[in-house]
C-alpha cells in the first residue's frame, strides 16, 4: 500500500510537470488574466494558482528549485530574486505588473514577444487532441454571428476544467507525442511554454532560456524550513520552540537557543536607539517589518510613542524624498500610465484577448443594426482593461483597506511621484499597530503618472515614470479604471483612502467617488475630525461653544477648507442652524491673502462658500487684526508663518489663544512649541501636526499636542470594516471627532494638552471604531449582520 502511494504521487509530480508547460503557454497568450466576471473563478485561474505562484508570493520563497510533490512554479516577486528579464512582457508574464515600478520596461520587445507567444499558442492549441480545442477553434470560427456566446463559452471552457488537468491531456499537451491524433511534441510543448515539460532532463529550463523567453523557475509552496524563515508573516525568528523547530524543519536553520518575543523586542530596541540619523531608523524598522511581521508589530504597539515619528510624519517624509536610493524590495502595488486600459479594432475571426475586462463598444452601439440586417460586421472595437489582472497580482484576496497615492503633495514636500509609496506603507502599519486591521487585509498603491519634479526626472535613481504628470481626461480614466477594478476585485465593502492627492484633484475624486465607493480622504476628512476634536476639547478651557467662536483658517487647500467644511456642520449642528450661517463664522486666508466676496470671479468652487463681505486683506496679521478670531489654524506649510507678531496680536484679542500649527514635517510648521507659549506669555493653547518636546516656561511645564491624524484613521476605518458600511458620509467622520474629543480629561487639559495621550492609542481607537459603527447603523449604510446591541437601543 505504502509502495502504491509513493508511485501514484511520483505520477501526481508528472502530471503537476507536464501540465505546468500548458498553463505557461496559457499565460503567455492570456497576459491580462483568467477569469470575466469573476475575481477568482474556480476553473483555469484557480488551477494556475496552484501550479503557478504568482505576484507577490513569491519574494517569500527565493531562487529556483524542486520541492518534490510539493513543488509550484513562481512568478512574481520571486521572479524578481531570480533575476528575470525587467521587460513588460517578462512582467505580464510572470505576474509582476504592478508589483514592481514602472521605471524600466522595454514596450517594443515586449510587443515582439507577445505576438511571438500568441502565435506560438495558437499552433500549440490547433495540436491538442483534446475536444476542448476543437470547441474552442469552432466558437473562434463562428464568434462574428455571437459575440455574447463566444465570450461566455469560451470563459466556461476555460474555467470548468477543473483543479487538475488528466494525465492523458497533460501528455497529449506536452509529453512525447503518443498517439495520432494530434499530440504535441515536447520539444514544440517547451518553446510555446518557455519552460521545461517533462521535468526529468534540465529540470529548470535553462538550457532554452532566451532573453526573449525567461525561464520560470520552481520554488516551494509550504512554508517550512528556509522558506519558513524567509516568510515575514509566519517567521518568529529565535522564538520558535523546539516542537516547532522539528515539526517546521527549523533544526539547524537556527542558533540552539529559543528566546522570548519580549527578549527579541528588547534587543531591537536597543538597535534601534543606536542609530542617531532618524532615517536610519525608519529603514531598520522596515528592514524588521520584511523579515518578522509578528516583531515589528509588537515593538511598534508597545512604544508607539516613541516609534510613530520615525514610522510615520516626520520621517517618512524624508525617507520618500529618498525612496529612489534606499528602495531594496517592492511594498505594494504600483500602477501607471502603462497599466491604462486601451482601445483597439479587433477581427472578429482574429485571436482575441478573451478573458480581460472587455467592453464590446461596438457591439453595444451596433447589436440591433446586426439583427435586422443579418450581415454581421468583420471588425469591432475592444476595451482592454489591465488594472484587473494588476490587483489580481497581489497575493492576499480579502482586502478591507486600500490605501492610494499620486505622489504629487506629499505632506508639505510637493510632488515626489511614484516615490510616495512611503506613505500608504506607512499608513497601513498604523492601521494595524493603532487600529487592528489585519496586515492581510491591507493594500498600499502608488499610482504613477509622472511627475513634474525637475530633480527626479533628472535623478538616475529614481523609480517612476520618466515624463510630466498626466492631467484631464487620461489621468481621470486612469482612476476610473482603478476604482472598477477594486470593486470587481474586492467587492463595495473595501475602504480606499485617498492620500496626499493635490487639491485641484482631492476634492474632486472625493466628490466623485463618495456616491457609490466606500472612499475617505484623510488629508480632507480624518485631519478635519482631528482638529474639530481639539477645538471642542480646547472649548472646555476657553467656554462656550463652537457657535460663540471665530476661526481663522491660513491655508486654504484640502487640509483647511476640510476642516472647514467639518466645523461649521458641527456648529450648525449645535445651533440648529443652516450650515450657510455656520460659514460665516469661518475665515479664509489664501496666498492671495484673506477670501472675500470681491475675490469670487477668481477662487475656486470649494473656496466660494467662504468668501464673505470685507474690504480686501493682503496678510495673515491683518487678517487676523480684521476678524478677530479665537482659533487660529495652520495648514499651509510655510514654516514660521505665525510670527511674533500674529501670536501676540491673537493673545490681545483672547484671554485663552487657540493656536494650532498643523504643517508637516516639522521645518514646514507655521512655528514652534516654544514660541507659541513664550510669545503669548504661557496662555496659548497649542496644537501642532508634527511632534514638539514639553516646554517649561515660568516654572510650569507645557506639553504640547500633537494633532496628528493617527487619533482618527485607524479607529475609523476599524469602525467601516467591522460594520460592513457601504458609504462614508460627514455624519460618520462627526462621530469620530466626537469620540476623539469625549477621551480628554480636565487633567489633560491641565497640562495643555488637547488631545488624550498616544500611550493609550489603541484604547481611543476602539472607542471611535464603535461610535463609527454605531452611526453607520443608524443611517441603514452597514451591512454586517446582525447589528450589535447598544444600551438603550430598540430593537
Amino acid at each position: 500500500m505504502r509502495l502504491r502511494e509513493q508511485r501514484r504521487a511520483v505520477e501526481d509530480v508528472g502530471e503537476e510537470r507536464a501540465a505546468h508547460g500548458v498553463v505557461a503557454a496559457a499565460l503567455a497568450c492570456f497576459p491580462f488574466g483568467f477569469g470575466v466576471e469573476k475575481p477568482q473563478p474556480d476553473g483555469v485561474r484557480a488551477w494556475t494558482r496552484h501550479v503557478v505562484s504568482f505576484g507577490m508570493e513569491a519574494v517569500k520563497w527565493g531562487g529556483p528549485r524542486w520541492a518534490g510533490p510539493h513543488g509550484t512554479g513562481c512568478a512574481g516577486e520571486d521572479f524578481l530574486q531570480s533575476g528575470p528579464s525587467d521587460s513588460l512582457e517578462a512582467a505580464y508574464r510572470g505576474g509582476l505588473r504592478g508589483a514592481t515600478p514602472p521605471g524600466s520596461c522595454d514596450v517594443s520587445a515586449a510587443k515582439r514577444r507577445r505576438r511571438h507567444a500568441m502565435a506560438s499558442v495558437s499552433a500549440l492549441l490547433r495540436q491538442r487532441s483534446s475536444s476542448r480545442a476543437a470547441e474552442y477553434l469552432r466558437l473562434q470560427r463562428t464568434a462574428a454571428s455571437a459575440v455574447p456566446l463566444h465570450f461566455e463559452k469560451l470563459r466556461g471552457w476555460w474555467c470548468s476544467g477543473g483543479r487538475r488537468i488528466g494525465a492523458r491531456a497533460a501528455r497529449g499537451m506536452a509529453g512525447s507525442g503518443e498517439g495520432s491524433k494530434g499530440g504535441v511534441q515536447a520539444g514544440d510543448a517547451a518553446v510555446a511554454a518557455g519552460v521545461v515539460t517533462g521535468g526529468v532532463e534540465d529540470a529548470y529550463g535553462e538550457d532554452r532560456a532566451t532573453e526573449d523567453q525567461p525561464v520560470t523557475p520552481w520554488a516551494v509552496c509550504i512554508a517550512s524550513g528556509h522558506s519558513l524563515l524567509r516568510d515575514p508573516r509566519h517567521n518568529k525568528g529565535l522564538s520558535f520552540s523546539e516542537k516547532e523547530r522539528d515539526a517546521h524543519y527549523l533544526r539547524g536553520l537556527l542558533p540552539p537557543v529559543v528566546l522570548s518575543q519580549d527578549l527579541q523586542e528588547k534587543r531591537l530596541l536597543q538597535n534601534v536607539r543606536q542609530f542617531q540619523v532618524p532615517l536610519q531608523r525608519y529603514m531598520a524598522l522596515m528592514d524588521l517589518q520584511e523579515r518578522n511581521e509578528r516583531l515589528f508589530y509588537k515593538l511598534l504597539i508597545d512604544n508607539v510613542e516613541e516609534l510613530l515619528p520615525v514610522v510615520y510624519t516626520p520621517t517618512v517624509g524624508e525617507a520618500c524624498q529618498k525612496y529612489g536610493s534606499i528602495f531594496r524590495r517592492p511594498q505594494g502595488l504600483y500602477i501607471s500610465l502603462k497599466d491604462k486600459c486601451v482601445f483597439s479594432s479587433v477581427m472578429f475571426t482574429q485571436y482575441l484577448p478573451i478573458t480581460a475586462k472587455a467592453s464590446l463598444v461596438w457591439w453595444s452601439r451596433h447589436a440591433p443594426v446586426w439583427k435586422s440586417r443579418m450581415t454581421p460586421p468583420t471588425r469591432f472595437q475592444i476595451l482592454v482593461g489591465k488594472l484587473l489582472e494588476v490587483l489580481r497580482n497581489w497575493p492576499e484576496k480579502s482586502i478591507q483597506v486600500i490605501v492610494v497615492t499620486d505622489g504629487e503633495r506629499i505632506l508639505g514636500l510637493g510632488d515626489l511621484g511614484c516615490q510616495g509609496m512611503g506613505i500608504p506603507v506607512g499608513k497601513l502599519a498604523l492601521y494595524t499597530a493603532l487600529g487592528g486591521v489585519r496586515p492581510s487585509a491591507c493594500l498600499p498603491i502608488t499610482i504613477d503618472v509622472g511627475t513634474n519634479n525637475e530633480d527626479l526626472l533628472k535623478d538616475e535613481f529614481y523609480i517612476g515614470l520618466r515624463q510630466r504628470r498626466a492631467t484631464g481626461q487620461e489621468y481621470s480614466e486612469l482612476l476610473d479604471e482603478l476604482m472598477a477594478a477594486v470593486r470587481q476585485s474586492y467587492g463595495q465593502k473595501v475602504l480606499v483612502q485617498f492620500e496626499d492627492f493635490a487639491n485641484h484633484n482631492a476634492f474632486a475624486l472625493l466628490e466623485k467617488y463618495r456616491e457609490n465607493h466606500l472612499v475617505f480622504n484623510d488629508d480632507i476628512q480624518g485631519t478635519a475630525a482631528v482638529v474639530l476634536a481639539g477645538l471642542i476639547a480646547a472649548l472646555k478651557s476657553v467656554g462656550g461653544t463652537l457657535a460663540d467662536h471665530t476661526f481663522l483658517f491660513f491655508g486654504a487647500g484640502e487640509a483647511g477648507t476640510g476642516i472647514a467644511v467639518l466645523v461649521a456642520l458641527e456648529i450648525s449642528r449645535q445651533s440648529k442652524g443652516s450650515v450657510e450661517e455656520a460659514r460665516k463664522k469661518i475665515w479664509l486666508v489664501d496666498s492671495k491673502g484673506l477670501i472675500v466676496s470681491s475675490r469670487k470671479e477668481t477662487l475656486q468652487p470649494f473656496k466660494e462658500r467662504y468668501a464673505h463681505e470685507h474690504e480686501p486683506v493682503k496678510d495673515l496679521l491683518g487678517a487676523v487684526k480684521a476678524t478677530r478670531p479665537t482659533a487660529l489654524i495652520g495648514s499651509a506649510g510655510v514654516g514660521q508663518s505665525f510670527t511674533k507678531e500674529v501670536v501676540e496680536a491673537m493673545s490681545s484679542i483672547n484671554e485663552r489663544p487657540i493656536i494650532l500649527a498643523l504643517s508637516n514635517p516639522t521645518s514646514h510648521s507655521e512655528c514652534t512649541a516654544e514660541q507659541a507659549y513664550s510669545w503669548s506669555k504661557g496662555r496659548a493653547i497649542f496644537g501642532s501636526g508634527s511632534p514638539f518636546d514639553p516646554v517649561k516656561y515660568n516654572d510650569k511645564l507645557f506639553v504640547p499636542a500633537q494633532a496628528n491624524n493617527a487619533y482618527i484613521f485607524p479607529g475609523f476605518g476599524l469602525g467601516v470594516v467591522i460594520s460592513g458600511s457601504i458609504r462614508v458620509t460627514d455624519d460618520m467622520v462627526l462621530a469620530a471627532a466626537e469620540g476623539l474629543a469625549e477621551q480628554v480629561t480636565q487633567e489633560h487639559l491641565d497640562k495643555g494638552l488637547i488631545y488624550p495621550p498616544f500611550s493609550s492609542i489603541r484604547k481611543i481607537s476602539a472607542n471611535i471604531a464603535a461610535r463609527v459603527a454605531a452611526k453607520a447603523y443608524d443611517l441603514g449604510l452597514a451591512l454586517s449582520a446582525p447589528s450589535p446591541k447598544r444600551p438603550g437601543a430598540v430593537r
